[in-house]
C-alpha cells in the first residue's frame, strides 16, 4: 500500500479547546468526560438549523487549521466524516462542506475512511482530513453501561474496577497524506501509517462461540496488518485499544490481542486507551484513538491509564503471560539501541450507531511508525527535537510583577487586580495576563514578586496575600514571602548581591550572573517514578540525553524507576522496589549520574542559566563532572559500572572489602548479610568519637550539618554508639561501605574507573569535599578526586561555607529531594565556627517525591526569578505540538 504520513492534526473536546489541552490530557490519562445529555430530542428545527451551523463552523475551522499548518489551500483538502450524519440539516451540512473542499464524504467506519484516504491520496494527489465527531449522545447505549449516577474513573473496561465510560462530545481530525505529498510540500510528517487490516464482526455476533470467533477475527486482522507494515509484534512499544464498555466485546478485543502479540517477552508493550480520558464518542472516540496514538509517537512518551487496577481474577493468568503491561502514569519513550524508529499501533472496533443489537460491527487494525530524523552523523539530532504546549497550556500560571520599590509593586498588582474584578473571566484570561507580564519582563528592575495560581479566583487571593506579604518584607524585616502554592518576594534578591560583590571587586559595570551553584546531591536519593515527566516538560532535553550514552534507557534505569505491571502497585509493593533499586549501588550510581545530566540540561538547554560554581555531595561528585559535560565519553559510565567489581561486590554485594578488613569469612556470590548499616543521627562529630571510642567497626561517614551526621558500620556496633550517644537514630536501609577506612582498599581500582578523557575546560569551578578546592579538568586530578571523596569523610558544613566565601550565593540542588537545600539553609544560619553569615542566600530544589515535576520546576522558577537569576521562560509561556509546513521544530520554540 501507498505509505500514509500524518500531517496535520486537530482535537477539541469536553473544555479541552485545542491540540495542545487535548495532548496535556492524553498525557495526563485525564477523565474529563460528562455524562451530560447533549442530544438533539425535543428541539425545533430553527433550533437543530442553529446546532448545525455550530458544527459547520467547529468542521470548516479545522479544515482551516489543518491547511494553514501545512501551508496548503482548504479547497485542495478532500474530508473524510466519520459520524452518525442522517438528518436533512446533516446532510446539507456535508454538503456546504463539501462547496468549499475538495469533496466531504460521511463515514461510520475508520477502516472505510482510510481504505478511501488510501484511494484519494493515490488517484487525486491530495490531502485528506479524516474527522471524527460527536455532537450529540446519539452513541449506542452498550456502551455506556454505568448508571446515571456513577461517576466513571479514568480507567478502561479490561478493568474489574470498570464503571462504564462518561458520554463526550468533540472531534478530532487527522491530515492524512502520501509521504511523497508531503515531501514535496516540506509539510511536517508527525508519524506514518505502515499498514492497516480490517475486517467485518457483524457474521460472527448471534452465534455460538461468537466470542471466540470475534477474537479469532481480531487477531488475524492484526496479524495481516503488521505483515502488510513490516512489522513484528516485538517491535510495538505501545498499544492503543478500543477496550468498550460491552463485555463481551471488549473481551474477544483482549483475547485477540493477546493471540496476534502472543512473543516471549513479558511486560514488553504499553496499552493505551483515548477512552479513559474522552469517554466514549461515537466516531468521535474511532478517531481520537488514532490521534492519541500518533501523538504518542511524535511526543515519545507512554501516556497513562491513571486509575487503571487490575483485570479480573479470571484473565489474571492471561494477562501476566501476554507482552502487554498498563501505566498507571505516564513515562518516556526512550530511543532504541540500534537507532530504530518506535512502532504504535490502533486496535480499533467500530459500533454500528444506534445499534441496540450490535447489527453493525467492524474491526480495524492500524501500524503506526514514528518519524525519526537521523544523519550520517548523529543518531539523536538536535533538529529532531518535537515541541509541545504542555506547559504553556496548562492551568499553571506564572504571573512576574516587577518594580523599584514597594509602591511600584503595588500599583502593578493593582492593576491586575483590576483585570481580575471583570467579570467572566477565565483561566485562558489569566494565562493572558501571565503572558503579558513575561513579554514586559526586564532584568534591570530591583525587584520581583511571582505569583503562582491556578483560576481566577486562587490569583486573586495570590494578591492579597502579596500585598500583605510585600510590606511585611520592606517593613518589617522578614526576608522573604512565600504561599503554599508557591508565589514568593524577597527584598534581598542573592544573585544581585552577588553579582553587586563582583562588580566592587573586579572595578567592571557587567551585571551577569556570579553566584549560582549547582549542587549535586548522592545516590541514596533515588527513587522509582524520579523525573519521569521531565522529558515531555522540557522536550529541548531529549535529543542532547539521549545522546549521551548508546543505552540512555539503560543508563537511566528506565525499568527500575517505571517499572511495569499488569496491575497496579500498591504503597507496600512501591516501598519495597524504592528499597531493592537502592541495594544495588551499581544501579542507583548509574541511575544517580545520568539523572543529573537531566536536570542539568533543564537549566542549561531550556533556562539558559549556567553554574558558576559546583559542587558533589558523596558520589555526587561524579554526577557534577558528567553532568557539567567534563568527560568526552560520559556514557562509557554505563558499562563500566555494571562491570565493576568494587561496586557490586567489594563495597556493596558481598562487601568483600569488609569482610578481609574485619576478618569475617568470605561468601558466595549473590550471598547478602547485613553487615553494615547507616544511620542518621543528631550528633556533632566530636560527640561520635568520644562515643565510638571503643568500636573499630563504626565509622562516621558524611558530617551534614554542624549537628547532624551519619554514623555507619557493623550495626550491632553502630547500636552501641547510638545508645551510648543516647540518641534516635533512622536505619537508611544502605549497605554501601563508602567514606570509610575499609574503602580505601578499592582506592586505586576507583582511580582506574572513574578516569577517563576529558573535555575542553568549563567555566564553572567545581569543588570537592576531596580537598575543599576547585578541581583542575584533568583526567587524573578528577579521576584522584572522586576515589579520595568515596574514601574519606565527607564534611558538607566545610564545603558550603568555602563555596560561600568564594561568593556562590544562588544553591540548585541538581537532584532527586531538598536535603542539601535544607542543609545549606542550616548551616549559612549557623555560619562557620559560630559566625553568622551576613549575606543573603537561597537554596532551590527542583524535584520532590509526590509533588508533579511540573509545579516544582515552577515554584523553583518563582524563587530564582525573585532573586534576580536570569532565566529564559519561552518554554512556559508559547510552543505547541504543530510544527509549520517547510520548519522543523525549532529547539528554541
Amino acid at each position: 500500500m501507498t505509505e500514509l504520513a500524518v500531517i496535520g492534526m486537530d482535537a477539541k473536546f469536553s473544555g479541552q479547546d485545542d491540540i495542545d489541552r487535548v495532548e496535556r490530557a492524553f498525557y495526563l490519562g485525564a477523565s474529563i468526560g460528562t455524562k451530560a445529555s447533549i442530544g438533539t430530542d425535543g428541539i425545533d428545527t430553527a433550533e437543530q438549523a442553529s446546532a448545525s451551523t455550530t458544527v459547520l463552523t467547529f468542521l470548516l475551522n479545522s479544515v482551516a487549521l489543518l491547511a494553514e499548518t501545512n501551508q496548503l489551500n482548504i479547497a485542495d483538502i478532500a474530508v473524510l466524516l466519520i459520524a452518525d450524519m442522517s438528518s436533512d440539516v446533516d446532510n446539507q451540512l456535508v454538503a456546504q462542506v463539501a462547496q468549499q473542499c475538495v469533496s466531504c464524504v460521511v463515514i461510520t467506519d475508520l477502516g472505510q475512511a482510510l481504505k478511501q484516504a488510501t484511494d484519494l491520496v493515490d488517484n487525486q494527489d491530495c490531502a485528506v482530513a479524516v474527522i471524527g465527531m460527536n455532537n450529540s449522545v446519539n452513541v449506542p447505549s452498550h456502551d455506556i453501561e454505568a448508571a446515571a449516577t456513577a461517576t466513571a474513573t479514568a480507567t478502561i473496561s479490561f478493568d474489574e474496577t470498570f464503571n462504564g465510560y462518561n458520554s463526550v462530545t468533540g472531534f478530532a481530525s487527522l491530515l492524512i497524506a502520501s509521504t511523497a505529498f508531503a515531501n514535496a510540500n516540506q509539510c511536517y510528517i508527525y508519524a506514518n501509517i505502515k499498514g492497516f487490516a480490517q475486517s467485518d464482526l457483524s457474521s460472527e455476533l448471534n452465534v455460538e462461540n461468537g466470542v471466540e470467533n470475534k477474537a479469532a477475527n481480531i487477531a488475524k486482522t492484526a496479524s495481516i496488518a503488521l505483515q502488510q507494515a513490516n512489522i513484528i509484534a516485538e517491535q510495538v512499544g505501545l498499544l492503543e485499544v478500543s477496550a468498550v464498555a460491552d463485555s463481551a466485546i471488549a473481551l474477544s478485543e483482549s483475547q485477540g490481542l493477546m493471540s496476534a502479540y502472543n512473543h516471549t517477552q513479558t511486560l514488553h508493550t504499553a496499552l493505551s486507551c483515548a477512552r479513559s480520558v474522552t469517554g466514549e464518542g461515537g466516531g468521535f472516540s474511532q478517531v481520537a484513538g488514532l490521534l492519541k496514538c500518533v501523538i504518542s509517537l511524535h511526543q515519545r512518551y507512554i501516556p497513562a491509564i491513571k486509575d487503571w487496577q487490575q483485570p479480573s481474577d479470571a484473565q489474571m493468568s492471561q494477562w501476566q503471560h501476554s507482552p502487554f503491561y498498563m501505566p498507571v502514569d505516564a513515562r518516556p519513550w526512550f530511543p532504541h539501541v540500534d537507532g530504530s524508529a518506535h512502532v504504535a499501533a490502533y486496535s480499533c472496533v467500530t459500533q454500528g450507531s444506534l445499534s441496540e443489537h450490535l447489527s453493525e460491527q467492524s474491526y480495524c487494525h492500524i501500524v503506526l511508525q514514528e518519524n525519526k530524523l537521523q544523519t550520517p552523523e548523529q543518531n539523536h539530532p538536535v533538529a529532531d527535537m518535537r515541541t509541545n504546549g504542555y506547559f504553556a497550556s496548562s492551568e499553571l500560571a506564572l504571573v512576574i510583577v516587577q518594580g523599584n520599590s514597594e509602591a511600584q509593586l503595588r500599583s502593578e498588582l493593582e492593576i491586575i487586580a483590576g483585570q481580575l474584578s471583570i467579570t467572566g473571566i477565565s483561566t485562558i484570561d489569566i494565562k493572558q495576563i501571565a503572558a503579558d507580564c513575561y513579554a514586559h519582563n526586564d532584568a534591570d528592575k530591583l525587584y520581583s514578586v511571582v505569583l503562582i495560581a491556578e483560576t481566577t479566583e486562587e490569583l486573586s487571593k495570590e494578591i492579597t496575600l502579596a500585598f500583605a506579604g510585600i510590606a511585611s518584607v520592606f517593613n518589617d524585616d522578614a526576608k522573604e514571602w512565600k504561599t503554599p502554592k508557591g508565589s514568593y518576594f524577597t527584598a534581598l534578591p542573592a544573585n544581585k548581591e552577588a553579582a553587586n560583590k563582583d562588580v566592587v571587586n573586579s572595578g567592571s559595570g557587567n551585571n551577569a550572573q556570579n553566584g549560582v551553584t549547582f549542587m549535586y546531591p548522592g545516590i541514596g536519593a533515588t527513587y522509582v517514578g524520579l523525573g519521569r515527566d521531565l522529558f515531555h516538560l522540557f522536550p529541548q532535553i531529549y535529543q542532547p540525553v539521549a545522546a549521551l550514552a548508546d543505552d540512555i534507557a539503560a543508563t537511566l534505569k528506565d525499568t527500575l524507576l517505571n517499572p511495569r505491571s499488569i496491575s497496579r502497585y500498591s504503597f507496600k509493593e512501591l516501598k519495597q522496589l524504592d528499597l531493592d533499586l537502592r541495594g544495588n549501588l551499581a544501579n542507583i550510581a548509574e541511575a544517580g549520574v545520568g539523572f543529573a545530566c537531566v536536570f542539568t540540561k533543564v537549566f542549561e538547554e531550556v533556562f539558559a542559566v549556567k553554574a558558576d560554581f559546583a559542587t558533589g555531595y558523596s558520589m555526587g561528585e561524579v554526577s557534577m563532572y558528567a553532568a557539567l559535560g567534563c568527560w568526552q565519553q560520559p556514557g562509557l559510565m554505563s558499562a563500566r559500572l555494571a562491570q565493576s567489581n568494587t561496586f557490586n561486590h567489594q563495597l556493596c554485594g558481598e562487601l568483600r572489602t569488609l569482610r578481609q578488613h574485619w576478618g569475617m569469612d568470605d561468601v558466595a556470590n549473590g550471598t547478602f548479610e547485613q553487615i553494615w548499616e547507616t544511620y542518621t543521627i543528631k550528633a556533632t562529630i566530636e560527640q561520635v568519637e568520644i562515643a565510638a571510642a571503643d568500636e573499630d567497626r563504626v565509622y562516621c561517614t558524611i558530617i551534614n550539618t554542624p549537628d547532624s551526621l551519619l554514623l555507619a558500620g557493623y550495626p550491632e556496633a553502630c547500636q552501641r554508639v547510638i545508645n551510648n550517644l543516647g540518641v534516635r537514630a533512622m536505619a537508611l536501609n544502605m549497605g554501601n561501605a563508602i567514606h570509610s577506612a575499609p574503602a580505601y582498599a578499592e582506592y586505586d581500582h576507583m582511580v582506574e574507573l572513574y578516569h577517563m578523557d576529558v573535555t575542553q575546560r568549563i567555566n564553572t569551578k567545581m569543588y570537592s569535599s576531596s580537598c575543599y578546592l576547585p578541581i583542575p579538568q584533568r583526567s587524573k586530578a578528577i579521576s584522584h578526586s572522586i576515589a579520595k571523596c568515596l574514601c574519606d569523610v565527607v564534611d558538607f558544613p566545610r564545603l558550603v561555607n568555602t563555596l560561600h566565601d568564594k561568593g556562590a550565593r544562588v544553591f540548585i540542588e541538581m537532584g532527586p529531594g531538598r536535603s542539601l537545600c535544607s542543609w545549606v539553609d542550616k548551616i549559612l544560619a549557623n555560619g562557620d565556627n559560630g559566625n553568622q553569615k551576613q549575606s543573603q542566600h537561597v537554596s532551590v530544589p527542583v524535584n520532590a517525591k509526590g509533588t508533579s515535576d511540573e509545579l516544582t520546576y515552577i515554584r523553583a522558577i518563582a524563587k530564582l526569578i525573585s532573586h534576580g537569576v536570569n532565566l529564559n521562560l519561552d518554554s512556559l509561556f508559547n510552543g505547541s505540538i504543530l510544527v509549520k509546513a517547510g520548519h522543523i521544530a525549532d529547539a528554541n520554540y
